[in-house]
């Protein structure tokens, strides 16, 4: 049991935050905790087989020791120890395929049979156990254990790791139980010996409620309710249970050990080992002896046997009089009124559900990876958003893209302020941008920095054909740098502005103002006064937009 106690009480913690209810419950004042005596260490035990001692029976000579449930077969024995914990005999051991499940030692009336319960069952496993079993030997180790087994009534599981026996030399199996009330448990006939016999069914016999206490321990609450071991004194006046903080002695009235648990006040001796599971009397009677489970320490930790005086003041001497401190059925949670077995149970559901969820989640995801995304359609022209953006500046498309028309931005079809976007029909210019090829914007500037045809307002000129250019080849602005000019070239008119390779009004040969052929120049128009620069030509653009298709627009006063 020593390997899930601690992950049990960790998840009744959780288990408890969970579904206790909202808002906060008085909680009387926590007594300060009780340290035990100091004991008196007998000896430490260093044999590496022996770091898991549940069982523990003192003789005149020694110790006899037993490891909990192992899949170790050299830990499967029963140790003899001599008064400085060393192994003075060798181990015996089981006959038939071993023990499951050892928890405790118990001697017999005789003082001569030594009982070993194999009746451990942690509340964790997936298979619980239909039938458990007890072991007898003879003390001096003489011979082999045999084989005895039993079953709960209705084939019900229990872990169990205290044995006592009676007068009537029967087994009398106390249950370790979170709540306190342990339950007990005897053979309804006599024993029957050997593997191959049918387990002898067993009756419940009465229940023990262990007094509260508030004893320092690894546990916490939970060490204080769990009985871990039991043992008789040789006269067989006075039976102990023990729980991992607390030792309780009660006497025993002509042999009935179950009234002197179920209706006797016992006395209390804090004890002082880490882990301990197991105590015995002295063969003198005086005093008790324990030993701690190692499997739930340090490697480090040393495997002590220790000593004590049994305690003299009984229940009165603990806080709130060893009573458990009852809650209004208003301020208890349901979860209170649980079993452990229905505790654990609750945990187990708990966390499937929890992987049931998870692997619905995973489930969708790989679903939805595997769902091919939708196609668009064939026949769906592109469209930009109404103010693209590209490295801080409203653009047309981004850089990797084909040139697209946009609002501010430049590209090849017409757009308002910018460079037109690609379009159906035959290129045009843009109202404020530059120009699509070949033809030019009205305020816009030539297209990549060629002259191209005639703006209005900017450089380029539209091609031949268009307003200001009679003939195929590029043609003048009116207000920028005029196309190139020269006979046979349908030199546009460079209207206030020189332009390369083109001569306006006031521009220098070679190209030539007015139209091919003689026709009269037209009237003379005056500059536009929304040109504050005089119709001068910036060779990035025209001066009322950018560059068409460029995405700089230091040249653009829109």
């Amino acid at each position: 049991m020593r390997h899930v106690v601690s992950s049990v009480t960790l998840a009744l913690g959780l288990v408890g935050a969970v579904v206790a209810p909202a808002g906060p419950a008085p909680a009387a004042p926590a007594a300060a905790p009780v340290l035990a005596a100091a004991p008196k260490k007998k000896c430490t035990v260093t044999d590496e087989r022996l770091r898991e001692l549940s069982g523990l029976v003192a003789t005149a000579n020694g110790y006899v020791v037993v490891n909990d449930g192992t899949e170790d077969d050299s830990r499967k024995r029963v140790f003899y120890l001599d008064a400085k914990c060393k192994i003075d005999k060798d181990p015996v051991r089981y006959s038939g395929d071993g023990p499951f499940d050892t928890e405790d030692l118990a001697l017999g009336p005789d003082r001569k049979t030594l009982w070993i319960a194999d009746t451990g069952d942690n509340v964790e496993k997936k298979t619980r156990r239909e039938r458990v079993a007890v072991w007898t030997m003879p003390i001096s180790g003489a011979k082999q254990p045999v084989l005895h087994r039993l079953s709960y009534p209705g084939k019900e599981p229990h872990d169990a790791e205290a044995l006592l026996i009676g007068d009537d030399n029967l087994p009398l199996v106390i249950t370790k139980e979170l709540s306190g009330k342990s339950e007990i448990f005897t053979p309804t006939v006599k024993l029957k010996a050997g593997p191959d016999t049918e387990p002898i069914p067993m009756k419940k016999v009465g229940e023990v409620t262990l007094p509260r206490t508030n004893t320092e321990n690894k546990l916490g609450s939970p060490g204080r309710a769990l009985v871990t071991g039991a043992a008789r004194s040789p006269d067989g006046a006075r039976v102990v249970l023990r729980t991992y903080a607390d030792a309780f002695e009660f006497d025993v009235t002509g042999g009935d050990i179950v009234k002197a648990l179920t209706s006797g006040k016992p006395r209390v001796t804090p004890l002082a080992d880490p882990f301990g599971e197991a105590i015995s009397y002295t063969p003198d009677g005086k005093s008790f002896v324990t030993v701690s489970d190692g499997g739930s320490l340090d490697p480090s930790d040393p495997i002590d046997i220790l000593g004590y005086t049994p305690a003299t003041t009984g229940v009165e001497a603990l806080p709130n009089g060893g009573k458990v401190e009852t809650k209004a059925a208003a301020q208890k949670s349901w979860l209170e009124g649980l079993s452990l077995d229905e505790i654990t149970y609750l945990i187990a559901a708990v966390g499937v559900l929890g992987a049931l969820l998870v692997g619905a989640g995973v489930f969708g995801i790989l679903r939805a990876r595997r769902k091919p995304a939708p196609a668009e359609a064939a026949d769906e022209p592109e469209r930009s958003g109404e103010f693209p953006v590209n490295n801080g500046f409203p653009s047309g498309s981004r850089p990797d893209a084909p040139p697209r028309g946009g609002v501010y931005g430049g590209g090849q079809g017409g757009g308002v302020y910018g460079g037109a976007a690609n379009g159906e029909r035959p290129p045009a210019g843009g109202v404020y941008g530059g120009g699509r090829p070949p033809g030019g914007g009205v305020y816009g500037g030539q297209q990549g920095g060629r002259p191209q045809g005639g703006g209005v307002y900017g450089g380029g000129g539209r091609p031949a054909g268009g307003a200001n250019g009679a003939r195929p080849g590029p043609g003048g602005g009116v207000y920028g740098g005029g196309g190139p000019g020269g006979p046979g070239q349908g030199g546009g008119r460079g209207g206030y502005g020189p332009g390369p390779d083109s001569a306006g009004r006031r521009g220098q040969p070679p190209g030539g103002g007015g139209r091919p052929g003689g026709r009269a120049e037209p009237p003379r128009r005056e500059p536009d006064p929304r040109d504050p620069r005089g119709g001068r030509r910036d060779d990035r653009g025209g001066q009322y937009g950018p560059v068409s298709g460029s995405r700089d627009y230091r040249g653009d006063r829109y």
